[in-house]
Protein backbone atom coordinates (compact mmCIF):
# COMPACT_ATOMS: atom_id res chain seq x y z
CA UNK A 1 0.00 0.00 0.00
CA UNK A 2 0.95 3.70 -0.24
CA UNK A 3 2.51 5.64 1.93
CA UNK A 4 0.00 8.04 3.23
CA UNK A 5 2.64 10.59 3.57
CA UNK A 6 3.39 10.41 0.10
CA UNK A 7 -0.23 11.80 -0.94
CA UNK A 8 -0.54 15.77 -2.13
CA UNK A 9 -1.75 17.25 1.37
CA UNK A 10 -2.58 20.77 0.11
CA UNK A 11 -6.50 21.92 0.41
CA UNK A 12 -8.88 21.22 -2.48
CA UNK A 13 -10.21 24.92 -2.51
CA UNK A 14 -6.30 25.84 -2.93
CA UNK A 15 -6.17 25.20 -6.98
CA UNK A 16 -3.07 27.03 -7.73
CA UNK A 17 -1.06 24.93 -5.14
CA UNK A 18 -2.53 21.50 -6.42
CA UNK A 19 0.49 19.65 -7.35
CA UNK A 20 -0.77 17.81 -10.55
CA UNK A 21 2.27 15.56 -10.68
CA UNK A 22 2.27 14.33 -7.17
CA UNK A 23 -1.61 13.42 -7.58
CA UNK A 24 -1.18 11.38 -10.66
CA UNK A 25 1.42 9.71 -9.51
CA UNK A 26 -0.72 8.48 -6.11
CA UNK A 27 -3.43 7.88 -8.96
CA UNK A 28 -1.55 5.38 -10.65
CA UNK A 29 -0.11 3.38 -7.80
CA UNK A 30 -3.87 3.16 -6.07
CA UNK A 31 -5.06 1.76 -9.56
CA UNK A 32 -2.29 -1.17 -9.43
CA UNK A 33 -3.07 -1.52 -6.13
CA UNK A 34 -7.18 -2.78 -6.84
CA UNK A 35 -5.64 -4.94 -9.83
CA UNK A 36 -3.63 -6.68 -7.24
CA UNK A 37 -7.23 -7.18 -5.39
CA UNK A 38 -6.71 -4.97 -2.05
CA UNK A 39 -9.56 -2.65 -3.11
CA UNK A 40 -10.34 -1.76 0.89
CA UNK A 41 -6.81 -0.67 0.47
CA UNK A 42 -7.14 1.09 -2.38
CA UNK A 43 -10.11 2.81 -2.10
CA UNK A 44 -9.36 3.83 1.52
CA UNK A 45 -6.55 6.53 -0.47
CA UNK A 46 -8.44 6.89 -3.13
CA UNK A 47 -11.25 8.71 -0.75
CA UNK A 48 -8.29 11.09 0.80
CA UNK A 49 -7.22 11.70 -2.68
CA UNK A 50 -10.40 12.66 -4.23
CA UNK A 51 -10.33 15.52 -1.13
CA UNK A 52 -6.98 16.99 -2.11
CA UNK A 53 -8.11 17.60 -5.61
CA UNK A 54 -9.67 20.91 -6.59
CA UNK A 55 -13.10 21.21 -8.57
CA UNK A 56 -11.91 22.82 -11.12
CA UNK A 57 -9.62 19.27 -12.30
CA UNK A 58 -12.77 17.91 -14.05
CA UNK A 59 -10.72 15.24 -15.62
CA UNK A 60 -8.61 14.36 -12.55
CA UNK A 61 -11.97 14.50 -10.59
CA UNK A 62 -13.75 12.19 -13.36
CA UNK A 63 -11.30 9.52 -13.14
CA UNK A 64 -10.86 8.87 -9.53
CA UNK A 65 -14.91 8.90 -9.10
CA UNK A 66 -14.86 6.30 -11.57
CA UNK A 67 -11.92 4.07 -10.04
CA UNK A 68 -13.86 4.07 -6.63
CA UNK A 69 -17.27 3.36 -8.85
CA UNK A 70 -15.88 0.83 -10.09
CA UNK A 71 -14.14 -0.57 -6.86
CA UNK A 72 -17.23 -0.03 -4.40
CA UNK A 73 -19.42 -3.31 -5.37
CA UNK A 74 -16.32 -5.70 -4.63
CA UNK A 75 -16.69 -4.61 -1.24
CA UNK A 76 -20.59 -4.55 -0.86
CA UNK A 77 -20.96 -0.76 -1.14
CA UNK A 78 -23.36 -0.44 -4.26
CA UNK A 79 -24.92 3.22 -3.13
CA UNK A 80 -21.61 4.65 -2.71
CA UNK A 81 -20.92 2.80 -6.20
CA UNK A 82 -23.68 4.59 -7.54
CA UNK A 83 -22.97 8.02 -6.23
CA UNK A 84 -19.40 8.31 -7.50
CA UNK A 85 -20.84 6.50 -11.15
CA UNK A 86 -23.75 9.64 -11.56
CA UNK A 87 -20.94 12.25 -10.15
CA UNK A 88 -18.61 10.58 -12.72
CA UNK A 89 -21.06 10.71 -15.58
CA UNK A 90 -22.27 13.77 -14.82
CA UNK A 91 -18.37 15.38 -15.65
CA UNK A 92 -17.83 13.04 -18.13
CA UNK A 93 -20.86 14.92 -20.16
CA UNK A 94 -19.46 18.02 -19.12
CA UNK A 95 -16.32 17.48 -20.81
CA UNK A 96 -17.53 15.42 -23.50
CA UNK A 97 -15.16 12.72 -22.68
CA UNK A 98 -16.51 9.14 -23.93
CA UNK A 99 -13.59 6.85 -22.44
CA UNK A 100 -14.32 8.53 -19.11
CA UNK A 101 -18.40 8.46 -19.95
CA UNK A 102 -18.10 4.70 -21.42
CA UNK A 103 -16.40 3.92 -17.62
CA UNK A 104 -19.11 5.71 -15.44
CA UNK A 105 -21.97 3.97 -17.66
CA UNK A 106 -19.93 0.60 -17.22
CA UNK A 107 -19.97 0.50 -13.61
CA UNK A 108 -23.69 2.23 -13.19
CA UNK A 109 -25.13 -0.56 -15.33
CA UNK A 110 -23.55 -2.94 -13.35
CA UNK A 111 -24.96 -1.43 -9.99
CA UNK A 112 -28.49 -1.63 -11.89
CA UNK A 113 -28.12 -5.07 -12.45
CA UNK A 114 -27.24 -6.05 -9.20
CA UNK A 115 -30.10 -4.25 -7.80
CA UNK A 116 -32.45 -5.80 -10.31
CA UNK A 117 -33.22 -2.64 -12.19
CA UNK A 118 -32.48 -4.61 -15.44
CA UNK A 119 -34.14 -1.58 -18.22
CA UNK A 120 -32.14 0.88 -16.68
CA UNK A 121 -29.16 -1.21 -16.43
CA UNK A 122 -29.94 -2.10 -20.02
CA UNK A 123 -30.00 1.90 -21.14
CA UNK A 124 -26.31 2.54 -18.95
CA UNK A 125 -24.86 -0.51 -20.80
CA UNK A 126 -25.88 0.12 -24.28
CA UNK A 127 -25.01 4.08 -23.66
CA UNK A 128 -21.39 3.29 -22.29
CA UNK A 129 -21.06 0.47 -25.59
CA UNK A 130 -21.96 3.89 -27.82
CA UNK A 131 -19.72 5.51 -26.24
CA UNK A 132 -16.61 3.07 -26.15
CA UNK A 133 -17.15 2.47 -29.57
CA UNK A 134 -17.37 6.06 -30.66
CA UNK A 135 -13.70 6.40 -28.37
CA UNK A 136 -12.23 3.22 -30.35
CA UNK A 137 -11.62 1.21 -26.88
CA UNK A 138 -12.17 -2.18 -27.16
CA UNK A 139 -11.12 -2.89 -23.62
CA UNK A 140 -13.81 -0.22 -22.68
CA UNK A 141 -16.29 -1.95 -25.25
CA UNK A 142 -15.91 -5.40 -23.65
CA UNK A 143 -16.85 -4.18 -20.12
CA UNK A 144 -19.35 -2.60 -21.63
CA UNK A 145 -20.87 -5.82 -23.20
CA UNK A 146 -19.95 -7.48 -20.43
CA UNK A 147 -21.70 -5.24 -17.96
CA UNK A 148 -25.05 -5.50 -20.64
CA UNK A 149 -24.91 -9.49 -20.12
CA UNK A 150 -25.45 -8.76 -16.42
CA UNK A 151 -28.34 -6.14 -17.80
CA UNK A 152 -29.98 -9.47 -19.40
CA UNK A 153 -29.27 -11.74 -16.30
CA UNK A 154 -31.11 -9.75 -14.02
CA UNK A 155 -34.70 -9.42 -16.81
CA UNK A 156 -34.37 -13.38 -16.60
CA UNK A 157 -32.79 -13.43 -19.76
CA UNK A 158 -30.18 -15.72 -19.26
CA UNK A 159 -29.43 -16.66 -22.87
CA UNK A 160 -29.17 -13.22 -24.16
CA UNK A 161 -26.94 -12.92 -21.20
CA UNK A 162 -24.53 -15.48 -22.27
CA UNK A 163 -24.21 -14.16 -26.04
CA UNK A 164 -23.68 -10.69 -24.66
CA UNK A 165 -20.75 -11.64 -22.95
CA UNK A 166 -19.73 -14.15 -25.39
CA UNK A 167 -18.89 -11.57 -28.04
CA UNK A 168 -17.52 -9.17 -25.16
CA UNK A 169 -15.17 -12.28 -24.33
CA UNK A 170 -13.88 -12.68 -28.38
CA UNK A 171 -13.13 -8.29 -28.04
CA UNK A 172 -11.53 -8.85 -24.81
CA UNK A 173 -9.07 -11.89 -25.82
CA UNK A 174 -8.42 -9.93 -28.84
CA UNK A 175 -7.25 -7.09 -26.93
CA UNK A 176 -5.27 -9.15 -24.50
CA UNK A 177 -7.23 -7.53 -21.67
CA UNK A 178 -6.84 -10.08 -18.75
CA UNK A 179 -8.84 -8.42 -16.12
CA UNK A 180 -11.66 -7.60 -18.74
CA UNK A 181 -11.17 -11.53 -20.02
CA UNK A 182 -11.96 -12.96 -16.44
CA UNK A 183 -14.76 -10.66 -15.77
CA UNK A 184 -16.44 -12.72 -19.20
CA UNK A 185 -15.58 -15.64 -18.29
CA UNK A 186 -16.26 -15.58 -15.03
CA UNK A 187 -19.73 -13.83 -15.25
CA UNK A 188 -20.32 -16.38 -18.57
CA UNK A 189 -19.75 -19.22 -16.04
CA UNK A 190 -22.50 -17.90 -13.40
CA UNK A 191 -25.26 -17.45 -16.37
CA UNK A 192 -25.22 -20.80 -17.63
CA UNK A 193 -24.95 -21.82 -13.50
CA UNK A 194 -28.39 -19.74 -14.04
CA UNK A 195 -29.42 -21.96 -16.90
CA UNK A 196 -28.95 -24.77 -15.04
CA UNK A 197 -31.71 -24.08 -12.67
CA UNK A 198 -33.75 -22.84 -15.52
CA UNK A 199 -33.19 -26.15 -17.41
CA UNK A 200 -33.84 -28.28 -14.14
CA UNK A 201 -37.57 -26.53 -13.72
CA UNK A 202 -38.93 -28.17 -16.94
CA UNK A 203 -36.72 -31.53 -16.57
CA UNK A 204 -35.09 -30.98 -19.82
CA UNK A 205 -32.42 -33.43 -19.72
CA UNK A 206 -30.96 -31.92 -22.80
CA UNK A 207 -30.56 -28.35 -22.12
CA UNK A 208 -29.57 -29.25 -17.86
CA UNK A 209 -26.74 -31.55 -19.71
CA UNK A 210 -25.49 -28.70 -21.76
CA UNK A 211 -25.35 -25.55 -19.37
CA UNK A 212 -23.81 -27.73 -17.05
CA UNK A 213 -21.56 -28.65 -19.38
CA UNK A 214 -20.71 -25.28 -20.62
CA UNK A 215 -20.60 -23.42 -16.64
CA UNK A 216 -18.12 -26.22 -16.22
CA UNK A 217 -15.66 -25.08 -19.15
CA UNK A 218 -16.21 -21.66 -18.65
CA UNK A 219 -15.40 -21.94 -14.70
CA UNK A 220 -12.29 -24.05 -15.30
CA UNK A 221 -11.23 -21.33 -18.37
CA UNK A 222 -11.92 -18.42 -15.43
CA UNK A 223 -10.21 -20.22 -12.70
CA UNK A 224 -7.23 -21.24 -15.03
CA UNK A 225 -7.15 -17.53 -15.99
CA UNK A 226 -7.07 -16.66 -12.25
CA UNK A 227 -4.28 -18.59 -11.10
CA UNK A 228 -1.99 -17.03 -13.70
CA UNK A 229 -3.04 -13.64 -13.60
CA UNK A 230 -5.51 -12.45 -11.19
CA UNK A 231 -5.16 -12.23 -7.32
CA UNK A 232 -6.75 -14.68 -4.10
CA UNK A 233 -9.64 -12.66 -4.85
CA UNK A 234 -10.44 -14.05 -8.33
CA UNK A 235 -8.90 -17.19 -7.41
CA UNK A 236 -11.79 -17.45 -4.70
CA UNK A 237 -14.43 -16.47 -6.93
CA UNK A 238 -13.49 -18.62 -10.28
CA UNK A 239 -13.52 -21.55 -8.20
CA UNK A 240 -17.16 -20.89 -6.41
CA UNK A 241 -18.05 -21.11 -10.16
CA UNK A 242 -16.45 -24.27 -10.69
CA UNK A 243 -17.61 -25.97 -7.51
CA UNK A 244 -21.16 -25.39 -8.43
CA UNK A 245 -20.86 -26.61 -11.63
CA UNK A 246 -19.07 -29.71 -10.59
CA UNK A 247 -21.83 -30.18 -7.79
CA UNK A 248 -24.41 -30.01 -10.49
CA UNK A 249 -22.90 -32.39 -12.83
CA UNK A 250 -22.51 -34.43 -9.66
CA UNK A 251 -18.63 -34.93 -9.77
CA UNK A 252 -18.17 -34.94 -6.37
CA UNK A 253 -14.52 -36.17 -6.18
CA UNK A 254 -13.53 -33.52 -8.63
CA UNK A 255 -15.45 -31.12 -6.34
CA UNK A 256 -13.75 -31.67 -2.86
CA UNK A 257 -10.03 -30.76 -3.81
CA UNK A 258 -11.54 -27.38 -5.18
CA UNK A 259 -14.20 -27.01 -2.23
CA UNK A 260 -11.14 -27.14 0.49
CA UNK A 261 -8.74 -24.82 -1.61
CA UNK A 262 -11.74 -22.48 -1.79
CA UNK A 263 -12.58 -22.53 1.92
CA UNK A 264 -9.08 -21.79 3.02
CA UNK A 265 -8.87 -18.83 0.45
CA UNK A 266 -12.05 -17.30 1.54
CA UNK A 267 -11.15 -17.72 5.41
CA UNK A 268 -7.43 -16.69 5.03
CA UNK A 269 -7.68 -13.49 3.05
CA UNK A 270 -11.37 -12.65 5.12
CA UNK A 271 -13.82 -12.78 2.29
CA UNK A 272 -16.65 -13.00 4.68
CA UNK A 273 -19.14 -13.52 2.46
CA UNK A 274 -17.61 -15.89 0.33
CA UNK A 275 -16.57 -18.00 3.43
CA UNK A 276 -20.00 -18.49 3.99
CA UNK A 277 -20.48 -19.40 0.89
CA UNK A 278 -17.56 -22.35 1.09
CA UNK A 279 -19.23 -23.43 3.71
CA UNK A 280 -22.68 -23.75 2.15
CA UNK A 281 -20.85 -25.59 -0.56
CA UNK A 282 -19.71 -27.83 1.66
CA UNK A 283 -22.91 -28.25 3.05
CA UNK A 284 -24.36 -29.16 -0.23
CA UNK A 285 -21.49 -31.75 -1.08
CA UNK A 286 -22.53 -33.40 1.95
CA UNK A 287 -26.08 -33.77 1.02
CA UNK A 288 -24.91 -34.99 -2.26
CA UNK A 289 -23.08 -37.23 -0.99
CA UNK A 290 -25.96 -39.35 1.30
CA UNK A 291 -25.19 -36.89 4.65
CA UNK A 292 -27.85 -35.03 4.97
CA UNK A 293 -27.98 -34.96 8.79
CA UNK A 294 -24.47 -33.43 8.61
CA UNK A 295 -25.36 -30.96 6.37
CA UNK A 296 -28.04 -29.89 8.24
CA UNK A 297 -26.15 -29.18 10.77
CA UNK A 298 -23.62 -27.16 9.15
CA UNK A 299 -26.74 -25.07 7.44
CA UNK A 300 -27.68 -24.37 10.88
CA UNK A 301 -24.84 -23.60 12.61
CA UNK A 302 -23.94 -20.60 9.87
CA UNK A 303 -27.40 -19.17 10.42
CA UNK A 304 -26.86 -18.97 13.98
CA UNK A 305 -23.16 -17.56 13.84
CA UNK A 306 -22.43 -14.68 16.20
CA UNK A 307 -22.08 -12.70 12.80
CA UNK A 308 -25.44 -13.43 11.12
CA UNK A 309 -25.09 -13.43 7.33
CA UNK A 310 -27.01 -10.55 5.37
CA UNK A 311 -30.30 -11.80 4.10
CA UNK A 312 -28.88 -12.75 0.38
CA UNK A 313 -26.48 -15.18 2.36
CA UNK A 314 -29.22 -16.14 4.54
CA UNK A 315 -32.00 -16.90 1.49
CA UNK A 316 -28.93 -19.15 0.46
CA UNK A 317 -28.63 -21.20 3.38
CA UNK A 318 -32.41 -21.54 3.97
CA UNK A 319 -32.78 -22.44 0.29
CA UNK A 320 -30.03 -25.19 0.84
CA UNK A 321 -31.77 -26.14 4.23
CA UNK A 322 -35.49 -26.55 2.65
CA UNK A 323 -33.63 -29.18 -0.10
CA UNK A 324 -31.78 -30.87 1.90
CA UNK A 325 -34.21 -31.83 4.70
CA UNK A 326 -37.08 -32.73 1.05
CA UNK A 327 -34.18 -34.89 -0.01
CA UNK A 328 -34.43 -37.37 3.08
CA UNK A 329 -38.03 -36.94 3.38
CA UNK A 330 -37.97 -34.66 6.73
CA UNK A 331 -41.28 -32.62 4.67
CA UNK A 332 -42.55 -30.88 7.86
CA UNK A 333 -38.70 -29.70 8.43
CA UNK A 334 -38.93 -28.90 4.93
CA UNK A 335 -42.25 -27.09 5.00
CA UNK A 336 -41.22 -24.72 7.83
CA UNK A 337 -37.62 -24.21 5.52
CA UNK A 338 -39.71 -22.88 2.63
CA UNK A 339 -41.91 -20.70 4.93
CA UNK A 340 -39.21 -18.73 5.93
CA UNK A 341 -37.57 -18.54 2.56
CA UNK A 342 -40.60 -16.92 1.26
CA UNK A 343 -40.40 -14.32 4.29
CA UNK A 344 -36.63 -13.84 3.67
CA UNK A 345 -38.06 -13.13 -0.55
CA UNK A 346 -39.92 -10.74 0.67
CA UNK A 347 -37.57 -9.33 3.21
CA UNK A 348 -34.98 -9.15 0.04
CA UNK A 349 -37.48 -7.51 -1.96
CA UNK A 350 -38.20 -4.65 0.35
CA UNK A 351 -34.60 -4.07 1.21
CA UNK A 352 -33.84 -3.57 -2.56
CA UNK A 353 -36.76 -1.55 -3.42
CA UNK A 354 -35.42 0.81 -0.56
CA UNK A 355 -31.96 0.79 -2.32
CA UNK A 356 -33.59 1.31 -5.85
CA UNK A 357 -35.02 4.30 -4.44
CA UNK A 358 -31.74 5.72 -2.67
CA UNK A 359 -29.99 5.15 -5.91
CA UNK A 360 -32.79 7.05 -7.74
CA UNK A 361 -32.04 9.76 -5.21
CA UNK A 362 -28.23 9.93 -5.53
CA UNK A 363 -28.74 10.10 -9.50
CA UNK A 364 -31.44 12.80 -8.92
CA UNK A 365 -29.07 14.88 -6.72
CA UNK A 366 -26.30 14.52 -8.89
CA UNK A 367 -28.29 15.57 -12.13
CA UNK A 368 -29.94 18.54 -10.05
CA UNK A 369 -26.32 19.73 -8.79
CA UNK A 370 -24.63 19.33 -12.10
CA UNK A 371 -27.87 21.29 -13.75
CA UNK A 372 -26.98 24.18 -11.11
CA UNK A 373 -23.43 24.46 -11.80
CA UNK A 374 -24.33 24.59 -15.33
CA UNK A 375 -26.39 27.69 -15.20
CA UNK A 376 -23.38 29.52 -14.09
CA UNK A 377 -21.33 28.13 -17.17
CA UNK A 378 -20.67 31.32 -19.44
CA UNK A 379 -21.85 29.33 -22.59
CA UNK A 380 -25.28 28.10 -20.95
CA UNK A 381 -26.88 28.38 -24.72
CA UNK A 382 -24.28 25.92 -25.84
CA UNK A 383 -24.46 23.65 -23.00
CA UNK A 384 -28.11 23.11 -22.62
CA UNK A 385 -28.70 22.54 -26.71
CA UNK A 386 -25.54 19.50 -25.71
CA UNK A 387 -27.74 18.00 -22.72
CA UNK A 388 -30.87 18.62 -24.82
CA UNK A 389 -29.38 16.08 -27.95
CA UNK A 390 -27.35 13.87 -25.17
CA UNK A 391 -30.99 13.49 -23.09
CA UNK A 392 -32.52 12.65 -26.84
CA UNK A 393 -30.19 10.40 -27.57
CA UNK A 394 -30.66 8.41 -23.87
CA UNK A 395 -34.45 8.37 -24.85
CA UNK A 396 -33.94 6.52 -28.30
CA UNK A 397 -31.58 4.30 -26.91
CA UNK A 398 -33.96 3.76 -24.12
CA UNK A 399 -36.52 3.00 -26.79
CA UNK A 400 -34.30 0.92 -28.70
CA UNK A 401 -33.76 -1.09 -25.27
CA UNK A 402 -37.45 -1.67 -25.19
CA UNK A 403 -37.57 -2.79 -28.39
CA UNK A 404 -35.47 -5.89 -27.85
CA UNK A 405 -37.40 -6.52 -24.93
CA UNK A 406 -37.85 -10.75 -25.36
CA UNK A 407 -41.82 -11.04 -24.92
CA UNK A 408 -42.56 -8.79 -27.71
CA UNK A 409 -39.83 -9.47 -30.12
CA UNK A 410 -38.82 -12.35 -30.20
CA UNK A 411 -39.86 -15.47 -32.88
CA UNK A 412 -41.17 -18.03 -30.88
CA UNK A 413 -39.98 -20.69 -32.77
CA UNK A 414 -36.65 -20.06 -33.96
CA UNK A 415 -35.21 -17.78 -31.62
CA UNK A 416 -34.98 -14.54 -33.77
CA UNK A 417 -36.57 -11.42 -33.56
CA UNK A 418 -39.90 -11.30 -34.86
CA UNK A 419 -41.84 -9.42 -37.86
CA UNK A 420 -42.61 -6.66 -35.41
CA UNK A 421 -39.33 -6.20 -34.49
CA UNK A 422 -37.74 -5.92 -37.28
CA UNK A 423 -40.24 -2.71 -38.38
CA UNK A 424 -39.57 -1.01 -35.47
CA UNK A 425 -35.39 -1.58 -35.98
CA UNK A 426 -34.92 -1.13 -39.53
CA UNK A 427 -35.76 2.49 -39.53
CA UNK A 428 -33.48 3.15 -36.96
CA UNK A 429 -30.52 0.96 -38.93
CA UNK A 430 -31.18 3.22 -41.90
CA UNK A 431 -31.42 6.54 -39.94
CA UNK A 432 -28.17 5.66 -37.86
CA UNK A 433 -26.44 4.35 -41.29
CA UNK A 434 -27.59 7.85 -42.78
CA UNK A 435 -26.22 10.12 -39.81
CA UNK A 436 -22.40 7.79 -39.70
CA UNK A 437 -22.02 7.77 -43.71
CA UNK A 438 -22.42 3.99 -44.18
CA UNK A 439 -23.85 1.94 -46.91
CA UNK A 440 -26.58 -0.41 -45.91
CA UNK A 441 -27.94 -3.32 -47.04
CA UNK A 442 -31.55 -5.48 -47.16
CA UNK A 443 -31.49 -9.47 -48.22
CA UNK A 444 -35.07 -10.50 -48.00
CA UNK A 445 -34.31 -14.42 -47.32
CA UNK A 446 -37.14 -17.37 -48.94
CA UNK A 447 -36.86 -21.29 -48.59
CA UNK A 448 -37.88 -22.63 -51.77
CA UNK A 449 -41.13 -24.99 -52.38
CA UNK A 450 -41.78 -24.88 -48.49
CA UNK A 451 -45.35 -26.24 -48.44
CA UNK A 452 -44.14 -28.95 -50.53
CA UNK A 453 -41.65 -29.63 -47.56
CA UNK A 454 -44.65 -29.79 -45.29
CA UNK A 455 -46.52 -31.60 -47.41
CA UNK A 456 -44.65 -34.23 -48.35
CA UNK A 457 -42.52 -34.55 -44.22
CA UNK A 458 -45.04 -32.93 -42.05
CA UNK A 459 -45.28 -29.80 -39.99
CA UNK A 460 -43.09 -31.07 -37.65
CA UNK A 461 -40.05 -31.36 -39.82
CA UNK A 462 -41.35 -27.57 -41.66
CA UNK A 463 -40.59 -26.37 -38.01
CA UNK A 464 -37.67 -28.50 -37.29
CA UNK A 465 -36.21 -27.03 -40.90
CA UNK A 466 -36.73 -23.60 -39.80
CA UNK A 467 -35.12 -23.89 -36.78
CA UNK A 468 -32.06 -25.49 -37.86
CA UNK A 469 -31.98 -23.08 -40.89
CA UNK A 470 -31.67 -19.97 -38.57
CA UNK A 471 -29.04 -21.26 -36.76
CA UNK A 472 -27.13 -21.86 -39.94
CA UNK A 473 -28.42 -18.09 -40.66
CA UNK A 474 -27.41 -16.63 -37.12
CA UNK A 475 -23.94 -18.46 -37.41
CA UNK A 476 -22.50 -17.20 -40.79
CA UNK A 477 -24.11 -13.62 -39.67
CA UNK A 478 -22.66 -10.90 -37.91
CA UNK A 479 -23.60 -10.20 -34.05
CA UNK A 480 -24.70 -6.76 -34.97
CA UNK A 481 -27.08 -7.60 -37.86
CA UNK A 482 -30.25 -7.93 -37.94
CA UNK A 483 -31.78 -11.00 -38.36
CA UNK A 484 -35.41 -11.83 -38.02
CA UNK A 485 -38.31 -14.33 -39.10
CA UNK A 486 -41.18 -12.06 -40.98
CA UNK A 487 -43.13 -14.14 -42.35
CA UNK A 488 -44.15 -18.47 -42.32
CA UNK A 489 -40.46 -19.59 -43.98
CA UNK A 490 -39.67 -15.74 -44.82
CA UNK A 491 -35.82 -14.04 -43.24
CA UNK A 492 -34.63 -10.29 -43.35
CA UNK A 493 -31.46 -9.91 -42.76
CA UNK A 494 -29.77 -5.94 -42.68
CA UNK A 495 -26.19 -5.56 -42.95
CA UNK A 496 -24.83 -2.05 -41.75
CA UNK A 497 -21.76 -1.24 -43.83
CA UNK A 498 -22.13 -3.91 -46.06
CA UNK A 499 -22.70 -2.61 -50.14
CA UNK A 500 -25.26 -4.72 -52.00
CA UNK A 501 -22.49 -6.91 -53.96
CA UNK A 502 -20.61 -7.48 -51.35
CA UNK A 503 -23.60 -8.51 -49.27
CA UNK A 504 -24.43 -11.01 -52.42
CA UNK A 505 -21.30 -12.14 -51.42
CA UNK A 506 -22.04 -12.72 -47.92
CA UNK A 507 -25.32 -14.19 -49.23
CA UNK A 508 -24.41 -16.64 -51.92
CA UNK A 509 -22.11 -18.11 -49.03
CA UNK A 510 -25.52 -18.55 -46.88
CA UNK A 511 -27.25 -20.13 -50.40
CA UNK A 512 -24.00 -22.59 -50.60
CA UNK A 513 -24.42 -23.49 -46.98
CA UNK A 514 -27.90 -24.18 -46.78
CA UNK A 515 -28.01 -26.44 -50.37
CA UNK A 516 -24.75 -28.41 -48.20
CA UNK A 517 -26.67 -28.94 -45.04
CA UNK A 518 -27.22 -32.39 -44.12
CA UNK A 519 -30.78 -31.91 -44.31
CA UNK A 520 -31.58 -35.77 -44.75
CA UNK A 521 -30.48 -36.39 -41.41
CA UNK A 522 -33.81 -34.61 -40.29
CA UNK A 523 -35.90 -36.42 -42.36
CA UNK A 524 -34.58 -39.43 -45.60
CA UNK A 525 -34.63 -37.70 -48.98
CA UNK A 526 -34.92 -33.77 -47.58
CA UNK A 527 -33.45 -30.70 -49.76
CA UNK A 528 -33.65 -27.77 -48.71
CA UNK A 529 -32.80 -24.47 -50.95
CA UNK A 530 -33.51 -20.67 -50.61
CA UNK A 531 -33.62 -17.81 -52.96
CA UNK A 532 -32.08 -14.16 -51.49
CA UNK A 533 -32.93 -11.05 -52.74
CA UNK A 534 -31.00 -7.84 -52.00
CA UNK A 535 -31.10 -4.43 -52.15
CA UNK A 536 -28.81 -1.39 -50.29
CA UNK A 537 -26.78 1.59 -51.26
CA UNK A 538 -26.25 5.07 -49.61
CA UNK A 539 -28.52 6.43 -47.28
CA UNK A 540 -30.62 8.51 -47.59
CA UNK A 541 -32.74 5.63 -48.48
CA UNK A 542 -36.57 5.02 -47.13
CA UNK A 543 -36.43 1.59 -45.11
CA UNK A 544 -40.32 0.63 -46.90
CA UNK A 545 -38.36 1.84 -50.17
CA UNK A 546 -35.34 -0.85 -48.73
CA UNK A 547 -37.61 -3.57 -48.31
CA UNK A 548 -39.89 -3.18 -51.03
CA UNK A 549 -36.83 -3.17 -53.79
CA UNK A 550 -35.32 -6.30 -51.49
CA UNK A 551 -39.13 -7.88 -52.02
CA UNK A 552 -38.98 -7.28 -55.83
CA UNK A 553 -35.06 -8.87 -56.12
CA UNK A 554 -36.49 -11.75 -54.41
CA UNK A 555 -39.10 -12.61 -56.66
CA UNK A 556 -36.55 -11.86 -59.31
CA UNK A 557 -34.50 -14.87 -57.93
CA UNK A 558 -37.69 -17.03 -57.65
CA UNK A 559 -38.62 -16.13 -61.59
CA UNK A 560 -34.99 -16.84 -62.32
CA UNK A 561 -35.48 -20.76 -60.98
CA UNK A 562 -34.67 -20.13 -57.52
CA UNK A 563 -32.19 -21.53 -55.36
CA UNK A 564 -30.25 -18.56 -56.23
CA UNK A 565 -29.00 -15.04 -54.63
CA UNK A 566 -30.54 -11.70 -56.90
CA UNK A 567 -28.97 -7.78 -56.06
CA UNK A 568 -31.44 -5.03 -57.11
Amino acid sequence: MSDLRDLPTLPADDPDGFDAVAFDAAFASQRQLAAAGAYQASNDVLELLLQTCPPTELRRRGEALALLAHQYPRLGRLTASARCASEALALAERLGDDLLLADALTTQAYVYGQLLMGREALQSGTRALAAARRAGDAVREAWALCRIGIAYSSLDNQAQACASVEQALEIAEASGAAEGRFACLNNLAYFWLRRVEEARAPHDAAALAQAVAQARHTAERATALARTSGGPYHVAVSVSNLINALLAGGRLDEALPLLNEFGHLAHDHGYRTLAIEADAQRAIFLRLKGEPQQAALMLEALLNAVSAPPPKLRRLLVRALYETHKSCGQYREALAWLEELGGLERQISRENLVLQTEVILIREQVEQAQARADSAVADARRERARAAHLESEQQRLREHAHALDRAAHEDVLTGLHNRRHAEFALPLLVDGARMAGQVISVATLDMDHFKRINDTHGHAVGDAVLQQLAQLLRHRLRSADLLARIGGEEFLAVLVGIAPQQAAEICERLRLAVAEHDWAATAPGLLVRISVGIAGGAPPLAADSLLHRADAALYAAKRAGRNRVHVD
